[in-house]
């Protein structure tokens, strides 16, 4: 009778004992799962395909920019960015800082700088560059200086003529010479996963010229191509996007925008950094599969800012006039 007994309850143990493993691993797991914002607090942050800095670089976010924390791991969290649409991946801890909910400065105009870079300088003397398409808080203006507050409390100045208020551009329109003007004045090198002057991929490079317009376009090539219209290749304006597969897949994987004459302007892996090119060489005539229209589609040439619950939330540290 009890080895009968034995024989009965040994599956049953077996199972019960299997699913309080299960259990255990699935609360252990959904203890690192949760779901946070920070902002980022450096003036560019690498953003990893994976929580380790060997592996892939696959953007950057910029200081003031949100990143939606859904997963911490050790010194790393995982997330989504916002303001690239929700383009997602891993980056230090340190990177990012937590601010408080009840912040005063959540209404507070946006200085969006426009220049390939500017710098903020600190009452204490020291200063931070900072680069192209950054958003701060705008604390007050005083004559050509902007006052701005960092995302750790601490207040500076910017020179008003390396930045815009956004409030004031808001639903101004964007013309092909506002896309071209902010093309050529970027001079960087290429690199892979790059939105800033110290190196940018095609992608990136597009993506930045267009969000210092006050338009947030998607993140990669592929991605960009789904933005705007369709139009033919005889049919180019400036300002429009081009993009080939430059790869040995179908997919898109390059990108540049038009600048007229049968050129355009790119981030090229083999040119270097920024360059202009010609749509009648014969690798990127072989290659050109579509274009794409931004400007003055479904008012897309307006400016555009982020809803205010999506502005970054500061706090200004004590004693900080």
């Amino acid at each position: 009778m009890k080895r009968r007994l034995v024989y009965v309850l040994c599956p049953f143990l077996i199972v019960l004992g299997a699913l309080c493993l299960i259990a255990g691993l699935g609360i252990s797991e959904s203890a690192n799962l949760i779901e946070k914002t920070g902002i980022i607090d450096v003036p560019s942050s690498d953003v990893f395909a994976n929580k380790s800095k060997n592996s892939e670089r696959i953007t950057e976010v910029l200081l003031g920019d949100e990143f939606k924390v859904t997963k911490e791991e050790g010194e790393w969290v995982y997330g989504y960015i916002p303001s690239q649409k929700g383009y997602s991946g891993w980056l230090r801890k340190e990177n990012v800082h937590f601010p408080l909910k009840d912040s005063p400065f959540s209404d507070k105009s946006l200085v969006h700088i426009r220049t390939s870079k500017g710098k903020i300088l600190f009452r204490d003397g020291s200063s931070m560059d900072i680069y192209a398409g950054t958003r701060l808080p705008l604390l007050k203006k005083k004559n050509d200086l902007y006052e701005v507050i960092t995302p750790n409390g601490l207040t500076g100045f910017l020179s008003a003529e390396s930045a815009w208020i956004e409030d004031e551009h808001f639903g101004k329109e964007v013309s092909p010479e506002d896309i071209i003007k902010a093309a050529k004045f970027f001079s960087s090198s290429y690199k892979w996963g790059g939105i800033t002057v110290g190196g940018m991929d095609c992608s990136g490079f597009v993506y930045t010229v267009f969000r210092i317009n006050g338009i947030y376009l998607k993140r990669d090539s592929y991605l960009q191509a789904e933005e705007g219209m369709d139009i033919h290749i005889d049919n180019l304006s400036a300002g429009d996007l081009v993009f080939f597969t430059t790869g040995k897949g179908k997919r898109i994987s390059h990108v540049g925008i038009y600048v007229g004459n049968g050129n355009f302007i790119h981030s090229s892996r083999s040119k270097k950094g920024v360059d202009v090119s010609s749509l009648s060489e014969d690798f990127y005539r072989k290659r050109l599969v579509t274009a794409r229209r931004i400007l003055n589609v479904d008012k897309r040439n307006l400016q555009t800012r982020q809803d205010r619950e999506d502005c970054p939330r500061f706090s200004r540290k004590s004693g900080d006039a």
